[in-house]
């Protein structure tokens, strides 16, 4: 059988024009057998972890030291706070990759709460979800915020946020969810193409937080996919690939064991992970065993062998205690002399 390729992609007319901007469904075909659910996986997993977004990463509260601190006169504590502005959709208005905006209200003449919500917002930046409930502030009282917002891709947990962007003395990084997709779903059907019915036809929905509609999202994934195809096209020599992938200059093994785990290597997911359960340094994920590291969500089996096999390059393993540790330490010294 010959491969046939997609005709093009039709748009679902029938879906109400006030809602295309965060639900559209997508028709893709003819495609030949089996190919739906390539296409149909691939579209959505580009979907679902590479689209450029926004997301407020930090907030700055004079008087406040960090997230589990309360604010005098404002109903809910710096926690919830903070989860509750996760939920405000923003984009950044102009080329910035990261601008400064603000909160201020002023209820001190008043006899009633006032409810602050993303409307309130005000800065350089776009509120799609204005009607977002932010916190509810009490008479007599003012409430002062500076939020920061960024571009992003993915996921960034508050951990790193100080280490990638700059941000002033005293601000509070927020875990990071830039993808502005929120949900992909795919149906492969069967359809007719030249008088016979064993073709494929991907239909693709997609729902989007509104700070990009669904069809740029698509056209968007198309082009990744596109790009990462196109350097399959060049050859280059596994040799230096892996030459260059697997070299980690060490100086001693006790600076080694000093690094942040982000410079292992590793692949980012496998990081990121890492770092959200607050295992920073080499010394301290050597530490972990094989189980303490599967019981992680989201951390299988694949990353773990990419663990061990940067950790055996260095001649360290996992589960390891600290005299075993204090043992090589000594070992290398002796060997140095």
């Amino acid at each position: 059988m010959d491969i046939v390729y997609p005709e093009g992609t039709k748009i679902d007319e029938t879906v109400p024009e006030n809602v295309r901007h965060l639900y559209q469904r997508f028709y893709i075909g003819p495609i030949n057998r089996g190919f739906g659910h390539t296409l149909g996986n691939s579209l959505r997993r580009v979907l679902l972890s590479s689209m450029e977004g926004y997301a407020i990463i930090a907030l700055k509260i004079d008087g406040v030291p960090h997230e589990f601190s309360t604010i005098e006169g404002v109903r809910d504590d710096v926690a919830l706070l903070i989860l509750h502005l996760k939920k405000v959709r923003l984009k950044i208005k102009g080329n910035k990759s990261l601008v400064r905006a603000e909160i201020k209200v002023d209820n001190s003449k008043s006899q009633t709460s006032y409810i602050i919500k993303a409307s309130d917002i005000q800065g350089p930046v776009e509120v799609i979800n204005p009607d977002q409930y932010i916190t509810e502030l009490m008479p007599k009282y003012k409430f002062n915020c500076e939020i920061f917002v960024a571009k992003g891709r993915g996921y960034i947990p508050a951990e790193r946020i100080g280490s990638i962007f700059e941000l002033p003395a005293g601000a509070i990084p927020i875990d990071a969810i830039f993808n502005p997709i929120v949900k992909v779903n795919y149906e492969v059907r069967k359809t007719l193409y030249k008088d016979r019915v064993d073709y494929d036809e991907l239909v693709l929905d997609i729902w989007s937080d509104g700070t990009i509609t669904p069809q740029e999202a698509y056209e968007e994934s198309i082009e990744i996919l596109t790009d990462y195809l196109e350097g399959l096209k060049n050859y280059i020599e596994r040799a230096e690939y892996e030459m260059h992938k697997r070299e980690i200059k060490v100086s001693t093994l006790e600076e080694f064991l000093s690094r942040n785990v982000e410079e292992l290597n590793l692949p980012r997911k496998a990081a990121d992970i890492l770092l959200s359960y607050n295992i920073k340094t080499v010394r301290e994920l050597v530490k972990m065993t094989d189980k303490e590291l599967l019981s992680f969500p989201s951390l299988g089996r694949r990353s773990l062998r990419e663990i061990r096999e940067v950790l055996n390059r260095a001649g360290l393993r996992l589960g390891m205690t600290d005299e075993d540790i204090q043992q090589l330490i000594e070992a290398e010294k002796k060997r140095i002399k």
